[in-house]
């Protein structure tokens, strides 16, 4: 039976869109994949403070030039956060975000996650980020249910296949409609 809902941050409840970002600056995502996945990677474990000075220094660009145009279109997804209301009064609502030492409420206003999510699991934090098993044990754990119970939404397929390897049911996550669809689907057949 589920329980609880646990969802990603960038890219899902909050879209940064990295990928704008990067190729407004000149850099290409699929030529620089293994460079960007892995500085993202030591950020979400906590071994670099941010992502984002090494990458702004590879594109020949400063942090805050960076910042700065990201803020211009990055935001909530304000229909998503319509519907984890709806599904707080019957799930508990978790969180799963890799993110580096500087954390959420450095790049959005917090108490907007507060209100929506029971537990907020941020990987820095833990010293464990998606794909590794024990970031999701963790977001479990904090919700006090058991890894089964619970669905994992992300937009990366690389961590919904760490979610299903802990035992987890998982979405991808392409678009709202999609995502609602495929989580109504889901909790009917419960």
């Amino acid at each position: 039976m589920i329980k609880a809902i646990i969802f990603d941050c960038f890219g899902v409840v909050y879209s940064d869109e990295f990928g704008l970002v990067y190729e407004h600056f000149g850099g290409d995502l699929e030529k620089d994949a293994e460079f960007i996945e892995g500085t993202f990677f030591r950020a979400s474990k906590g071994q670099i403070e941010s992502g984002i000075p090494e990458i702004a220094e590879r594109l020949g660009i400063t942090p805050e030039d960076w910042r700065s145009y990201q803020d211009n279109i990055r935001g909530f997804n304000e229909d998503l956060l319509v519907y984890i209301k709806e599904l707080k009064k019957s799930y508990k609502i978790g969180m799963l975000s890799n993110i580096g030492k500087r954390g959420l409420a450095k790049n959005m206003d917090y108490s907007v996650l507060e209100d929506h999510f029971d537990s907020i699991v941020e990987s820095a934090k833990i010293g464990f980020a998606k794909p590794e098993a024990r970031a999701y044990e963790v977001a479990a754990e904090r919700l006090g249910v058991r890894l089964d119970e619970c669905v994992f939404t992300d937009d990366r397929p690389t961590y919904i296949d760490g979610a299903t390897a802990v035992g987890m049911k998982a979405i991808l996550f392409e678009k709202t409609k999609q995502f609602i669809a495929d989580l109504e689907k889901l909790l009917s057949s419960e």
